[in-house]
């Protein structure tokens, strides 16, 4: 009797196990069957070669993400740098000391013109009630020029296509710079 509920049994594991593997074969041949009834034949190498680009993607977000933090830094570095410059500026305008602006090079036997030029349109009184959006309002009084050129005529040349009078800006007052040994001045 023992024997028999035990071969049942084994023939009860054996059929469900055939069962098994013929519904399995069924659901694997019936897939291909729609895949290729579809046209979606390959789906699973797609997923794959998907899920690799995939990854590799979040790898490059992760790269962008930290170039951008650095850039973000640089950047933050330097409007640190020009607040610095700004107030350095500012703080030179207070003290008193004079900005002299240098066209052209020094060069070995060519004279130094001093120029003093000022922008007509910054102060006037029209515009003095709001400030010139291109110009600084520093432009008001004159500014000192220093230009090095081959004659007075040059220099002022120089300064012209440096800063062009159609912009509201005038040579004032124009001498050759006196040194040591420069006997004579001249004066436009």
């Amino acid at each position: 009797m023992w024997q028999d509920y035990t071969n049942a049994l084994i023939t009860a594991f054996g059929l469900s196990g055939l069962g098994f593997g013929i519904g399995k074969l069924v659901i694997v041949l019936g897939e291909r069957a729609i895949e290729r009834r579809h046209g979606s034949e390959g789906v699973r190498d797609v997923i794959a070669r998907r899920a690799k680009m995939e990854t590799k993607f979040e790898a490059r977000r992760g790269d962008r993400i930290r170039e951008l933090k650095e850039l973000d830094g640089a950047v933050e570095d330097v409007l640190r740098r020009r607040k610095v410059m700004e107030r350095q500026i500012e703080d030179a305008r207070q003290s008193g000391e004079r900005l002299v602006r240098l066209i052209g090079e020094e060069v070995q036997g060519s004279p130094c013109y001093v120029a003093m030029v000022v922008n007509k349109y910054v102060g006037t009184g029209a515009v003095q009630q709001s400030q010139h959006a291109l110009v600084d309002p520093s432009w008001a009084q004159p500014q000192m020029i220093e230009v090095w050129a081959r004659s007075m005529a040059e220099a002022r040349t120089e300064i012209e296509r440096r800063y062009p009078p159609a912009f509201g800006y005038a040579v004032t007052r124009m001498q050759e710079f006196l040194s040591a040994d420069t006997p004579v001045a001249k004066a436009s």
